[in-house]
């Protein structure tokens, strides 16, 4: 009877089986506003799931116990970019549909399964385990390689999807950190340099150890990865669901020299603002401004673009900045602290607040009301 080595590596495995079956349930069964792009990520999760458990079954030598175990197909790694990168397509356009042309990106799914047969097929012709095959040998380092392959290509088209989604967000909502999905973006960053990381082994392995290398020796990435993945998933799930306002993200007009109509509505456009004072409302968003001004926000985004030269995050929040800086100037509003001003003009968080101001400022909001009061003294 072979006797269980249970090491610390093997142990977070494990653990990673149970906590990664656990989001991957709750992403793909649990009624949420985001559900569908909750149900790709699940996938995701489930595919590292199912891998830990092969992982496993190796180390500890399943198949004494149960016999044909490596029959079963639980390498699924050319579908892991293909799903990561059409959840985030998904979480970052709302209206996105997915359709049947999406199938394309699993086509080498397929072939991964039919070698995953063949390797089979001669295990059993052979009377052997699927990885002391020949076949395995010769071809499981050319479908590592391409799933490398393949799924830092699919977090770079990912990283490029966000980066375009963060552009829109800033041109269209005024307060946008609540959307933003920078944690997601530093994640599968992480995710992609640790599969990259995984050409060196996979290359070594081939070419010094004639693939001969044991489970023990991948240890440290197979951890890696199985972190990062539940972590994505739970950041997915545990943080607070947001739905923007505007939904479709193609709506744009072909750039052009501005025309003197244009720049007239800019002048209106700052007239209203001052007028109006619009940008006290923390919620304003391209198309509720645009509401307000019986304009389409089409072209209430030209206006801002073209005739003031500014995305509308930097436009509403100038305003805002502006209407601090006053109150600053003004003892009626030494007992309201920065951050309660920062809420009286339109902001809604601490970190908004700061960066924005410093953007637009140079300094700090804490730095520029000492300068105020310096100049006071002085004078």
């Amino acid at each position: 009877m072979c006797e269980f080595n249970l090491n610390i590596f093997n142990l977070i495995i494990i653990a990673s089986v149970f906590i990664g079956t656990t989001f991957g349930l709750l992403l793909i069964f649990t009624k949420r506003i985001n559900k569908k792009a909750n149900v790709l990520l699940g996938l995701v999760t489930f595919i590292i799931v199912f891998w830990n458990i092969w992982i496993l079954s190796l180390d500890f030598q399943i198949t004494t116990y149960i016999p044909h175990f490596y029959l079963i197909p639980l390498n699924y790694s050319l579908a892991l970019g293909p799903l990561l990168y059409l959840y985030v397509k998904k979480i970052t356009n709302f209206s996105y549909r997915l359709s049947k042309k999406d199938s394309i990106h699993f086509l080498p799914l397929v072939i991964e399964l039919a070698i995953h047969f063949v390797i089979s097929r001669d295990a059993l012709v052979n009377n052997t385990i699927g990885i002391e095959t020949n076949t395995y040998l010769q071809l499981m380092p050319v479908v590592q390689f391409f799933a490398i392959i393949s799924i830092v290509t699919y977090c770079l088209y990912a990283l490029k999807e966000i980066k375009a989604y963060h552009t829109w967000l800033h041109k269209n909502y005024s307060n946008n950190d609540a959307y933003s999905l920078r944690w997601l973006y530093r994640l599968i960053i992480v995710f992609a340099v640790l599969w990259f990381l995984w050409t060196p082994y996979t290359i070594i392995d081939y070419v010094v150890f004639n693939f001969q290398l044991s489970i023990s020796d991948y240890y440290p990435i197979y951890v890696l990865l199985s972190i990062i993945t539940i972590w994505i998933s739970a950041e997915a799930f545990l943080r607070p669901e947001v739905i923007l306002l505007e939904a479709n993200r193609e709506n744009s007009i072909d750039k052009e020299k501005p025309s003197e109509e244009i720049f007239k509505k800019a002048s209106w456009l700052k007239e209203q603002m001052v007028a109006n004072r619009f940008y006290l409302n923390s919620e304003l968003t391209l198309k509720s401004l645009a509401e307000n001004l019986n304009m389409h926000p089409n072209i209430l985004s030209k206006v801002i673009n073209d005739g003031l030269d500014k995305n509308f995050s930097d436009f509403v929040n100038e305003y805002r900045v502006n209407a601090i800086i006053e109150k600053l100037h003004s003892s009626s509003y030494d007992h309201i602290t920065l951050l309660g001003l920062s809420f009286e003009c339109g902001f809604n968080s601490k970190t908004t607040f700061n960066r924005v101001f410093k953007n637009i400022k140079g300094i700090t909001p804490l730095h520029y009301k000492k300068s105020i009061k310096n100049d006071s003294q002085q004078r």
